[in-house]
């Protein structure tokens, strides 16, 4: 059951991306990704070009069920680093059979569940899932057009 779940604290340093994913890589690199799930978790909803994520990868099942969480380094709001790092992930997650799933939180639910995650706030955070298309986290944002004042 989750409520037995291990959660390590987050792995990373908020907004730093690319330190973020080589810690996310290091403790999943020989991981047994049997039944994993990728969860990016974010704040905002229907602004994607704007928006930060955090990543939930969950190993195992049962009492060994683990939680392993990245602190939010993830997305455009981190810039072109945090982009890249994000669509990195994704395709790391897809090349192992692992289909993103999203999750909106409120702001201050993100910086508190980040902070000092639970089991009872993780499993909720996991109930609360969505499927996504890998492809908007991989694809580019077309360039916006300057506005001209």
């Amino acid at each position: 059951m989750l409520r037995a779940m291990n959660i390590a604290d987050p792995l990373g340093v908020p907004a730093a991306p690319l330190e973020t994913w080589q810690a996310m890589q290091a403790r999943l690199n020989d991981a047994d990704l049997t039944g994993a799930r990728l969860i990016l978790i974010t704040d905002r909803q229907g602004e994607r070009p704007w928006a930060g994520y955090a990543a939930l990868v969950t190993l195992g099942r049962g009492a060994a069920e683990e939680a392993i969480l990245s602190a939010p380094a993830f997305g455009p709001r981190y810039g072109a680093a945090g982009a890249a790092a994000l669509a990195e992930l994704v395709r790391w997650a897809d090349s192992a059979g692992i289909r993103p799933t999203e999750t909106i939180l409120g702001s201050g639910d993100f910086q508190r569940v980040l902070a000092e995650p639970d089991a009872g706030e993780v499993a909720a955070l996991i109930a609360a899932t969505n499927p996504a298309d890998p492809a908007i986290y991989t694809t580019p944002q077309p360039a916006t057009e300057p506005e001209w004042v």
